[in-house]
């Protein structure tokens, strides 16, 4: 798979005003964002590089005999060292006709988009953060934030900022701290991909749904989950770098647990995960019943454990099995 230029992100930022260019920067982080990434835990553990011949990946199939189904789980943002992902990336990509993701990339970052991102995630000209947050808690929000360059950016428009918004924001800063960037995430690489190829890319969710996903939270369980995340901050490169390890890896246990497992039950594993995971049953059975072979690339939290995608398809009677690399399936002859 043909990588993006590592310097396209910087040279499509260079000539931003100031009082754009964050916006830019955010949007680009955000547009791959809403995958539990931010609630992921784990134990601190030094950096772990996944040798190539161990990235199995994590990418399920259905076929009825017409056509294939993939469901590719993924990490948003990757670093220069994840790359190459496992072949079955590729494998998967080439047999399929269309890509389906989370969002449209296409419909997040073009200039209509960034606007829109901007008008959802910020509050009308009668609101704002004070009015939903605890000033102790704007003030740890201040501090979090210098402590990152885009994060400096982000708080001037900060007192405007719904915290939903912000709370996107922070394991997408912290992934970018340990040189995770979204243009180098799967989902960034496969789109540029389709659309040099030609093929169809789409979206299981609109821009909408996904800036007002967090609006149904109240006041008082937003301020409690933003403070649990700062709680966390300090630990959350190694959390990723971890969940990355798992991810390349292909081990669905492990992934379980550092993205799910320690979830809790609740409103916002509901509205992360397990309802959305039910909104998506449907497009998939729509392909499932197609003649096109369809590649849903999504993030790897919603096809593993309880209530998961995969869970959901396999208690609905499908036989949804797991895809190996081809050179795996030929060493292993």
């Amino acid at each position: 798979m043909k990588l993006p230029s590592l310097s396209s992100l910087p040279r499509q930022l260079a000539g931003c005003r100031r009082s754009t260019c964050w916006w830019r920067t955010l949007v680009s982080t955000l547009s791959v964002a809403l995958g539990g990434s931010a609630l992921i835990s784990a134990e601190n553990t030094p950096s772990t590089k996944v040798p190539v011949a161990e990235r199995m990946g994590s990418v399920w199939s259905i076929s009825d005999g017409d056509n294939t189904i993939y469901l590719a789980g993924s990490v948003h943002l990757l670093r220069e060292e994840d790359y190459p992902v496992s072949p079955v990336y590729d494998q998967v990509y080439d047999d399929s006709e269309s890509i389906v993701m989370e969002v449209d990339l296409g419909e997040m970052l073009n200039p209509e988009g960034i606007l829109k991102v901007q008008r959802l995630g910020m509050f009308g000209p009668d609101d704002s953060l004070d009015r939903h947050l605890s000033a102790e808690l704007i003030d740890r929000l201040k501090a979090y934030l210098q402590t990152h360059p885009t994060g400096q950016l982000m708080a001037l428009g900060l007192p405007k900022m719904k915290p939903g918004m912000i709370l996107l924001s922070i394991s997408s800063l912290e992934a970018m701290r340990m040189n995770a960037r979204p243009e180098l995430g799967l989902e960034t690489t496969i789109y540029q991909k389709a659309m040099g190829d030609g093929k169809t890319v789409s979206g299981l969710e609109t821009v909408e749904f996904q800036m007002t996903c967090f609006d149904e939270l109240s006041d008082k369980e937003i301020e409690k989950l933003l403070g649990e995340t700062l709680d966390e901050v300090d630990e959350m490169s190694a959390k990723i770098d971890k969940l990355i390890a798992a991810w390349h890896r292909g081990e669905e246990g492990k992934l379980d647990t550092l993205m799910n497992e320690e979830m809790e039950e609740g409103k916002v594993r509901e509205l992360l995960l397990t309802e959305r995971n039910a909104n998506w049953i449907p497009h998939i059975e729509k392909a499932i019943k197609g003649s096109r072979n369809v590649m849903f690339l999504v993030g790897a939290a919603h096809l593993v454990g309880k209530d998961s995608v995969v869970d959901l398809l396999r208690k609905k009677g499908y036989q949804v099995e797991k895809v190996v690399p081809k050179a795996a399936l030929k060493k292993a002859a």
